[in-house]
C-alpha cells in the first residue's frame, strides 16, 4: 500500500540549494520545487514551507540565491536539507564554501552547477507552501559539472537516450470534410536529419493509399505539407502517414 510520501518521492527534479541573508545572518536550506519558469525576463520559481527560516528571510529581504547542486554537493544537500536555520547555522559547516552574490546580499555557494541571485516579484500561496518567483538578476556557471537527480533518493544524471530513427507527425485539422487541404507537420528524430525528403500519404482503413505529398526536413529535423484530400474518398476514420526509410509516423484524421 503507497503512502502519498511514496507518491510524492517518484517524482524526479533536481536541488537548489537556496541562500539567504535576513536579520539572523545568512542561512542556506535545500530546495527540491526550485524551476525556471520564464525565459524573457529569467524568472526562478522557488517553493518554500512557511514554516522555514529561510521563508521568513524571503518575506523580509526580498531576495534570495539560488546554487543548483551538483553530484559533489550530495552530502552538503542533505545536511542543509535535514536542518533547520531557526536552530543550527549551517553556514558554519566547512562543506558551505560561500562566494559573494554581485547584486544580492545573501552568499552562493561554490561548486554547483550554476549560481543565480534572484530578487522577489511574486509571491504565491500554494497549498502547504508559497511559491517565490525571483528575477534572476545575476547568474554565473563555474564550469561543466553533473547535476544531482532526486527520483527515490539522489541519483546520476544518465545517458541520454537514444531515440533512434523516428517519425512524428499531426494533421491539422484532425476532422475535415473530403476534398478539403490539410496541413501535415512532423518532426524527424535520427542522427541526421536535416534536409531529408519525407514521404506523405493519404490512406484508407485498409491501407490503401488515396492522395500523397512531399516535404523536406528543415536543420532541426522539423517539417510541413498540405496534403490534398480527394473529393470522391469515403467518409471515416482515415491514416496520414509520413515516411522516411523504414521509419513511419502515423496520424489520425476522420473524413465527413
Amino acid at each position: 500500500m503507497f503512502a502519498a510520501r511514496d507518491v510524492f518521492r517518484m517524482f524526479t527534479t533536481g536541488v537548489a540549494l537556496i541562500t539567504t541573508a535576513g536579520r539572523t545572518g545568512p542561512n542556506v536550506m535545500a530546495a527540491e520545487w526550485t524551476f525556471n519558469v520564464s525565459y524573457n525576463p529569467f524568472l526562478i520559481s522557488i517553493h518554500i514551507e512557511e514554516g522555514e527560516a529561510t521563508h521568513a528571510s524571503i518575506v523580509e529581504t526580498g531576495e534570495f540565491g539560488v546554487s543548483m547542486c551538483a553530484e559533489e554537493q550530495v552530502v552538503a544537500m542533505a545536511f542543509a536539507g535535514h536542518f533547520t536555520g531557526s536552530e543550527t547555522d549551517k553556514m558554519s559547516n566547512e562543506l558551505f564554501e560561500t562566494v559573494p552574490a554581485t547584486k544580492i546580499k545573501a552568499p552562493l555557494i561554490r561548486g554547483s552547477l550554476f549560481t543565480a541571485e534572484c530578487r522577489v516579484v511574486q509571491r504565491v500561496e500554494m497549498g502547504d507552501h508559497t511559491a517565490f518567483v525571483g528575477e534572476v538578476v545575476a547568474f554565473a556557471v563555474e564550469g561543466e559539472r553533473k547535476p544531482i537527480v532526486l527520483h527515490r533518493g539522489a541519483r546520476h544524471l544518465g545517458p541520454r537516450i537514444d531515440r533512434g530513427t523516428k517519425v512524428a507527425v499531426a494533421v491539422t485539422p484532425s476532422k475535415a470534410a473530403r476534398g478539403a487541404t490539410v496541413t501535415v507537420d512532423g518532426e524527424l528524430s535520427a542522427p541526421e536529419r536535416g534536409m531529408k525528403d519525407v514521404l506523405i500519404a493519404l490512406r484508407d482503413g485498409d491501407g490503401n493509399e488515396l492522395a500523397r505529398a512531399a516535404a523536406q526536413t528543415d536543420r532541426g529535423g522539423f517539417f510541413s505539407a498540405n496534403l490534398q484530400v480527394p473529393p470522391d474518398v469515403a467518409p471515416g476514420r482515415h491514416v496520414v502517414a509520413a515516411r522516411f526509410g523504414d521509419a513511419e509516423g502515423r496520424a489520425r484524421l476522420e473524413l465527413a
